[in-house]
């Protein structure tokens, strides 16, 4: 039992960044980097400077933090596949007498080679439609240092009113996505390992001293900002401009994280109601279209087609999704995002549904077809799917709670807490609005980021014992 907690623990410290929506995550890395003078980053690392500020350093702070976004979700796959292997292969391991560096590096890693490559394919082709942290920590600046295509696309239709040029570039992004998205269908469709056995012989507490001081480094880079924006948002706005920059707070002054708390409420209730409703809707549509997929081998053909529709970035999109909810007239409605949301959601769902469904007893199938009972997908299937669907419903919920792009886009004022509902800016826009045009005040944007992050934060706990639990106990397989 304690093993687990520990394991929740670390898990959760690990796949903290995950849990932080990307406007926050670029809020707090602004603070981190430099914060006005006072940044913790540039302090220990001695940079005089702030890197956001100049074209040749930029590019490789907003680099750098999508690294530190992308690191637990490939850890939530690689972590996965590690709990999916088959108890008696470990056991046989320690019965051979294997060293824990000889059974991960000649058995473990092979067997799981496909999650690795899945890993770095994945976040490859979500970084070529990274929008949110160029646009929030620099604007694409200076100059177009770190402008990337979505930011294009975004400035040429929707600020500069050009749809042609809007449509050029985001054709171009989806052909250059389409490239690795290829590399991704072969990745998880492929039957061999692409990962060599190489035969590491290490003693054990050697190597464990090995992993624990990786690992203490990789949680400090992790941990440390989301600490920076505990730290500024509930300390006195006198330490903000301290130097050294003080990593332990004289005085606690909650009042900025009151006052963000309060304003926050109509951005929170939107990104609660489209959140949920973008599950459930995730849950009903891919827990249907991935059983179907799995049954049906006419239909094989959609499981790859999600994958590559998933895989394409947000902005690819962006400019027919648009003028199909401005025909609709759901613009700036709870409605709009609702229905556009699931075009992410659903399509990864499908993905992991169906690696679920591989999986499961057909003699549950045949069980029903000998007792003649009717609806057996929603008298059987589904009760048995129980796992997966939670552990679907949370991760689209923490996808949804991350959005910025389609928010941006698709709505322009708060909810107006009446009814029927008007307004529909989510928590992502909220954090963003803390940014002002000449002077910024760092107490309030710590806080914003951290009342943005603090309910998807519980909610990823659940999500993270659900892969604890192991790849067919807890539901989440993606290879």
């Amino acid at each position: 039992m304690l093993t687990r907690r520990w394991a929740r623990i670390m898990s959760l410290l690990i796949v903290l960044p995950f849990t932080i929506p990307f406007t926050a995550s670029a809020l707090i890395w602004s603070i981190s980097l430099y914060g006005g003078g006072y940044g913790w980053f540039t302090y220990l690392l001695h940079i005089p400077y702030d890197p956001l500020y100049f074209s040749s350093t930029a590019i490789y702070s907003v680099t750098m933090v999508s690294i530190w976004t992308s690191i637990p979700f490939a850890f939530l796959i690689i972590f996965s596949s590690l709990k999916s292997i088959p108890q008696e292969i470990t056991e046989s391991a320690r019965v051979d007498g294997l060293k824990l560096s000889e059974y991960y590096f000649s058995i473990a890693n092979p067997l799981i080679g496909k999650a690795f490559w899945t890993a770095f394919i994945l976040n490859f082709v979500l970084s070529l439609g990274n929008f949110d942290l160029p646009y929030v920590m620099t604007g694409g600046g200076p100059g177009y240092a770190s402008t990337t295509l979505p930011l294009v696309v975004y400035q040429e239709f929707f600020l500069l009113g050009n749809v042609p040029a809007g449509a050029f570039f985001a054709a171009i992004l989806s052909i250059i996505a389409t490239v690795p998205s290829i590399g991704l269908l072969y990745a998880i469709k492929g039957k061999r390992s692409p990962m060599p056995s190489i035969k590491i012989r290490i003693n054990d507490k050697v190597f464990k001293s090995i992993l624990a001081a990786f690992t203490a480094v990789i949680l400090f880079f992790l941990d440390m900002p989301v600490y920076w924006m505990v730290i500024v948002s509930i300390r006195s706005p006198l330490d903000d401009f301290v130097s050294p920059p003080d990593f332990l707070p004289s005085k606690i002054d909650p009042s900025y994280l009151i006052l963000a708390a309060k304003t926050s409420v109509p951005y929170i209730i939107t990104s609660l109601v489209v959140s949920i409703s973008v599950a459930i809707i995730t849950i009903l549509i891919s827990s249907a279209a991935s059983f179907e997929i799995n049954k049906n081998k006419k239909l094989s053909f959609l499981l790859p087609l999600s994958i590559y529709f998933y895989s394409l970035p947000s902005a690819s999109y962006i400019i027919p999704v648009y003028l199909l909810i401005g025909f609709l007239g759901l613009l700036n409605t709870w409605w709009g995002l609702i229905l556009a949301s699931p075009v992410f959601t659903a399509t990864y769902s499908v993905w992991l549904m169906f690696n679920f469904f591989s999986g499961l007893p057909k003699s549950y199938e045949e069980a029903a077809d000998v007792f003649s009972i009717k609806n057996k997908f929603i008298r059987i299937i589904l009760p048995l799917s129980r796992p997966v669907l939670i552990s679907s419903f949370l991760l689209s919920f923490i996808f949804s709670w991350h959005l910025l792009f389609y928010p941006l886009v698709l709505t322009s004022t708060p909810y107006c807490m009446d009814f029927p509902p008007q307004g529909a800016q989510t928590v992502t826009i909220f954090a963003l609005n803390s940014i002002g045009n000449l002077t910024i005040n760092w107490g309030i944007l710590a806080s914003s980021a951290l009342i943005s992050s603090i309910p998807v934060l519980i909610v990823s706990w659940y999500a993270i014992d659900r892969v604890i639990r192991g790849a067919y106990r807890g539901g989440i397989k993606f290879v």
